[in-house]
């Protein structure tokens, strides 16, 4: 089983073509997932084609057996695909004044920018979480997969994710600025 792993880390062609066909459907799905509603679906190709490329390219670094090897491809995948949705992100963000949609009368500016600045700021706050606590709020409040997904994902409990987010929750509400993220 492990066979393809070693044959991979030797750029054995065969062992690529293995990974393609057991694992393209997981690379897929989880592309799909965080890129959600593609404009375009060149770019889900493009994901799945550089993962794939990724592998290729970085399998000597790989340790471990076929289940960790899930693991890393899966990890590998939501990390590049989350890289594609901030290119296109960014990509939107630099469109011209004349695509944005004028405010309604009786939006306040101010307290959406005031939302969004909140947004980016616990953003940033889980970025100083620890790794796992950090994959969870991740996984949880901007992939929204759900608690039972997580723990699946994860190989962890129900309630460990649920008390892992409480925990955090409330290291994260000392901030006074974050308090709108909640609300």
């Amino acid at each position: 089983m492990n066979d393809f792993i070693e044959r991979l880390q030797r750029h054995d062609e065969k062992a690529l073509k293995y990974v393609v066909e057991h694992y393209l459907g997981l690379v897929k799905a989880i592309t799909l997932k965080i890129l959600e509603k593609p404009s375009d679906y060149m770019l889900v190709e493009e994901c799945v084609n550089d993962v794939f490329l990724l592998i290729w390219q970085k399998s000597h670094y790989f340790t471990g057996d076929e289940a960790d090897f899930k693991k890393w491809l899966g990890m590998i995948t939501k990390y590049k695909a989350i890289d594609i949705y901030r290119k296109q992100q960014k990509h939107l963000a630099t469109l011209s004044m004349d695509s944005i949609p004028p405010l309604i009368a009786s939006d306040n500016i101010e307290q959406q920018l005031d939302r969004l600045y909140a947004k980016e700021l616990l953003l940033l706050e889980i970025m100083h979480l620890p790794d796992l606590d950090r994959e969870l709020f991740l996984m949880r409040y901007y992939l929204e997969y759900s608690n039972s997904e997580i723990a699946e994902i994860l190989h962890i409990s129900k309630s460990a994710v649920e008390s892992r987010l409480y925990r955090g929750k409330k290291r994260l509400a000392k901030n006074p600025k974050l308090k709108e993220c909640w609300t």
